[in-house]
């Protein structure tokens, strides 16, 4: 009898062993999926090329007399107008709209570093002034646009040309 208990329970000490690298097979596989998943989730990166502002639209839309207007280097036309509580930005074919995150630094002119829109996020960097004459209201920047994944999609140098708080 004392026989029987011992083969008894040396099966079910093999039949734990293997449930044990059964369990840790099916974590690994788990995880192996739920890695998939995620690459599988990340849309492809896509370039976000904005459109100039045009005077045009600059009074159809009521932007002519807000703060601070970015135009990259080579351009007429600025392609954000950055204020104290929001931006905008024409991302074809659409006028977006960004809220201006107030938790970031107040750059001159009234703008902020950071504008954060429904499918992308904004960020305003200054440059240092390399002989440009860059002051309170005209200073040179860069703006870097991310997509929803945190890549940057757009990058552009350029100046930032704000309208003085008291010309408004």
């Amino acid at each position: 009898m004392h026989a029987r208990w011992m083969g008894l329970a040396l099966v079910t000490a093999l039949a734990a062993c293997g449930s044990e690298d059964t369990v840790a097979e099916r974590k690994a596989d788990a995880a192996k999926d739920v890695a998939m998943v995620k690459r599988m989730s990340k849309a492809p990166f896509e370039p976000i090329i904005p459109q100039p502002i045009a005077d045009v639209d600059m009074e159809r839309y009521g932007l002519s007399h807000r703060g601070c207007r970015f135009t990259a280097k080579g351009d007429k036309d600025p392609i954000f107008v950055a204020g104290p509580d929001e931006g905008f930005m024409i991302v074809p074919p659409d006028l977006d709209r960004y809220a201006a995150r107030t938790t970031s630094a107040e750059l001159p002119g009234g703008a902020h570093s950071t504008y954060t829109g429904l499918e992308n996020w904004l960020d305003i960097i200054r440059l240092p002034d390399d002989e440009t004459g860059g002051d309170a209201v005209n200073w040179p920047a860069r703006i870097m646009l991310h997509d929803a994944q945190e890549r940057v999609a757009f990058m552009a140098d350029g100046m930032m040309d704000c309208t003085p708080p008291d010309a408004e």
